[in-house]
């Protein structure tokens, strides 16, 4: 790979860097009309990029690069501009990511795992009509080098597990979503299947049986699940660099937005398997560090790649991430989440006269002002400190810097939740976590 960077550099970069992407998937899909196996399918190329005359040029191809590639790259580069890149000092590292539970299983018996958590969902409850279970995983090896020294190699796998349900009572119809992701290897022995089985089916019965809720602001405590979803939806894409310079949270840097004992940040890796985020390395070739958004309540740091890094005169912090080597690097989270505090669950609902404990969100949106709404699929009613009925089509809304400024007690639980990010038609795998988390005034509808 050197003697492309090298060529590179003789033609005139400034800077280049080689990305090597490698992605050999399985898919399986279990519902009660239909099954389908999509066998090993192998995504392989690589992708060159470099900076001439403060201006980006791009090769991408599905082959190993060569001297005269370089070239081309940079014919493809306008040569005029104003881009700068934070430069790194010289490292080689191989970094793989251990797996417990190694991806063996052939495609007919992860089939037949699927068919088995399927049928169990089927006959567990006869208002169950419809029930899909997914399951993916992905073996990934990457490589980058630049010119600036780094040379760079990782492989780590990631394997996801989803149910999806749909069950009728009279004129009631409900649904309802459960899922598991992990870098430990084969799902279906990561997880307790059954665990997730029942977790499904306890939201389902939950929207059957659940009441509507009278919309207006109340006291709402968020699980871990919640608070994680509100870390990066609400919060988190605020806190990438290329949305953050111009955003609302920019204009907040180094002011107090909450109480002290409120801190979220955006990791490269969790000690949690779920933490799916997982980034030693981010695709420019920088060691992921941690990235402290609210630090004791005031906004401190926003996530950046090489060339924001450069243009702020900050220090890189390993959040530029390609969903593959067709595309380009962009500032994405890894794995964003509240820190715990020192309290107990019960210490949290204790002073709720009436609220709401949510548990789990399905569907809602965002936008740059700073503005949310998240459905809630599990939820229930919370009257004198208790836990009462379950609800139901109900949901949750509001503006993230006031919903963080109401944070007013958050507790010592914590826990990660997989999930796939989208920005700029690219997806990627993240992290959202958090612990049990109090918000004194929030709307729900």
């Amino acid at each position: 790979m050197q003697e492309v960077l090298v060529e590179a550099e003789r033609l005139g970069a400034e800077f280049a860097d080689l990305r090597y992407y490698r992605a050999r998937t399985l898919t399986v899909t279990a519902s009660e009309s239909r099954e389908v196996v999509n066998n090993y399918g192998v995504s392989e190329g690589y992708a060159l990029r470099v900076l001439v005359r403060g201006a980006w040029g791009y090769l991408t191809a599905n082959r190993e690069l060569r001297a005269s590639d370089a070239h081309d790259a940079v014919r493809s580069s306008p040569g005029q501009g104003g881009v700068r890149v934070a430069l790194l000092k010289p490292k080689v590292d191989r970094v793989t990511v251990p797996v417990k539970h190694p991806l063996t299983k052939s495609p007919n018996e992860v089939m037949e795992d699927a068919r088995r958590l399927r049928d169990q969902v089927l006959k567990a409850d006869q208002r169950v009509r419809a029930v899909t279970v997914s399951y993916s995983q992905v073996e990934l090896s990457k490589g980058y080098w630049s010119t600036d020294g780094r040379d760079l190699e990782m492989s780590y796998t990631i394997s996801r597990l989803s149910i999806t349900t749909t069950a009728r009572e009279g004129d009631v119809v409900a649904s309802a979503y459960s899922s598991a992701s992990t870098y430990m290897g084969y799902a279906f022995e990561a997880f307790d299947v059954n665990e997730l089985a029942e977790t499904v089916l306890k939201r389902l019965r939950g929207q059957l049986r659940g009441v509507t809720v009278r919309p207006g602001e109340y006291t709402v405590v968020l699980g871990p699940e919640v608070s994680g979803v509100f870390a990066h939806e609400a919060l988190g894409h605020l806190a990438e660099a290329d949305l953050a310079t111009e955003g609302i949270l920019g204009r907040l840097r180094g002011k107090r937005i909450a109480r002290e004992f409120v801190n979220v940040s955006d990791s490269p890796s969790l000690d949690h398997p779920m933490a799916i985020g997982l980034t030693p390395y981010d695709d420019e070739g920088v060691e992921g560090r941690e990235v402290k958004i609210i630090e004791e309540g005031v906004v401190k740091e926003f996530m950046n790649n090489r060339t924001y890094a450069a243009s702020l005169g900050e220090q890189p912090t390993g959040n530029g991430r390609a969903e593959d080597f067709r595309s380009s690097v962009i500032i994405r989270m890894r794995n964003t989440y509240f820190k715990p505090g020192n309290l107990r669950l019960d210490e949290l609902l204790r002073d709720v006269k009436e609220g709401y404990l949510m548990l789990s969100v399905m569907g809602g949106q965002t936008s740059p002002d700073g503005t949310f709404q998240f459905g809630v699929q599990e939820g229930y009613h919370v009257v004198n400190g208790e836990v009462k009925e379950p609800i139901r089509g109900a949901g949750i809304a509001g503006y993230t810097i006031e919903t963080i400024s109401n944070i007013d007690a958050v507790s010592r639980d914590f826990d990660v939740r997989p999930g796939v990010c989208g920005k700029s038609g690219q997806s990627v795998f993240v992290g959202t976590g958090g612990p049990y988390v109090r918000v004194s005034r929030l709307k729900v509808g």
